[in-house]
């Protein structure tokens, strides 16, 4: 009978205990469903969340994009947005002069700008000592490094004569307009004339037309209490100190456009209507060229190049002066074109870029022979304009 009473109490114990694992079991699993579903909820809500951050993030992008794309240089600069500049221009525009590496006017410009507008700046300069302004309009044409720019910086005049100047000047003006349509202008008159010479007033007429902001260093020479001679070590290009008054007096013009958040420059008719024989320009280099189709000069010896093409207008070449007599014949379809020949008395070679030919037609070649192997070592190419 006690024994009996054992197994019964035993049985009893196993049927609570199983209730209870039982019970236990039912409530871990409501539990499980009732967290699951609390984290589905709460993985929902958080995915709302994320969502909502990421559109206004996105919006936030999306109005930051728009207001970067529709800002001018001052504007971007204002709002510490990202600045490509360009400069071109002659010796002065390159810097020449510089005593300290680094006191270059534009070296000290793009410093200035980076730490005042905590904006990063780029800034590519493709002056050209010797230079006149057509060389400007050619550099502009062919510059090919996908950026484009927000400002581009003008500076020429000292090398140009004053025929057709005005139109050679616009002509940079134009190309810039055509290639950055959102790119503003700044126009710098140069120290080095010393005065406003015929050449600086129709700097001045031009930039007047198309609201072009002046930097005016004759002025600024002028004005610095400083004696000319101390500032040009070689009368035309400035030195340290001079490059100084060159900075200030870009830097201040900026300044100041920055803030009258002066907005992007409108496009407006030419002055010069033989600005128009510049609008489209052909590129043929060596080896390759700006046109598919054609594939640029071939040299066919030390001295000669060649090239296959059918081209008309305005004829430009683009080669180096050597030290003493520089000599190239241009032969077109096979006769003898022009042969621009100049005596370079400096110690030094210097790229140029001139016209050789104002209306020239080309039915299927032109061949351009040089006096040495090392002239024709300095041959960039040649490049056609017209309306």
């Amino acid at each position: 009978m006690g024994h009996h009473h054992k197994n019964f109490h035993f049985e009893y114990k196993n049927i609570i205990l199983f209730g209870v694992i039982i019970i236990a079991t039912v409530l871990l699993a409501i539990l499980i469903i009732l967290g699951n579903k609390r984290d589905q909820e709460d993985s929902v809500r958080l995915k709302q969340l994320n969502s909502e951050i990421e559109q206004e993030e996105h919006a936030e992008e999306k109005k930051t994009a728009l207001k970067n794309a529709n800002d001018s240089f001052y504007q971007k600069l204002s709002d510490g947005f990202d600045v490509n500049v360009l400069v071109v221009g002659d010796s002065i525009g390159a810097g020449s002069g510089t005593e300290t590496n680094g006191k270059q006017w534009f070296s000290q410009l793009s410093s200035y700008l980076g730490t005042t507008y905590k904006s990063k700046i780029k800034l590519t300069n493709i002056s050209m000592g010797g230079n006149a302004s057509y060389a400007g309009y050619v550099r502009t044409r062919i510059v090919n490094d996908d950026v484009s720019y927000d400002l581009a910086i003008i500076c020429y005049g000292q090398n140009d004569g004053l025929s057709g100047f005005s139109t050679n000047y616009e002509s940079i003006i134009r190309a810039i307009e055509k290639k950055y349509p959102d790119c503003s202008i700044i126009s710098i008159l140069e120290s080095s004339q010393r005065k406003y010479t015929e050449k600086m007033k129709t700097i001045q007429s031009i930039t007047d037309h198309y609201k072009i902001p002046v930097v005016d260093t004759i002025a600024a020479f002028n004005n610095s209490g400083i004696k000319y001679s101390k500032l040009s070590s070689d009368g035309v290009h400035p030195n340290d100190a001079g490059q100084d008054i060159y900075f200030k007096a870009v830097k201040s013009v900026i300044n100041k456009h920055v803030k009258s958040k002066t907005k992007k420059m409108s496009s407006v008719d030419p002055v010069n209507t033989g600005v128009k024989k510049f609008d489209n320009f052909v590129w043929y280099g060596i080896g390759e060229s700006s046109k598919d189709e054609n594939s640029g000069f071939e040299r066919t010896d030390d001295t000669t190049f060649t090239l296959k093409a059918t081209a008309s207008g305005v004829m430009g070449i683009d080669y180096t002066y050597e030290s003493g007599s520089n000599k190239a014949k241009v032969y077109v379809d096979g006769s003898i074109y022009t042969s621009p020949t100049v005596n370079f008395n400096h110690d030094f070679s210097q790229r140029r870029i001139l016209v050789i030919s104002d209306d020239c037609t080309v039915k299927n070649e032109i061949k351009v022979v040089f006096n040495s192997k090392e002239q024709a070592d300095g041959f960039k190419g040649m490049c056609f304009s017209w309306e």
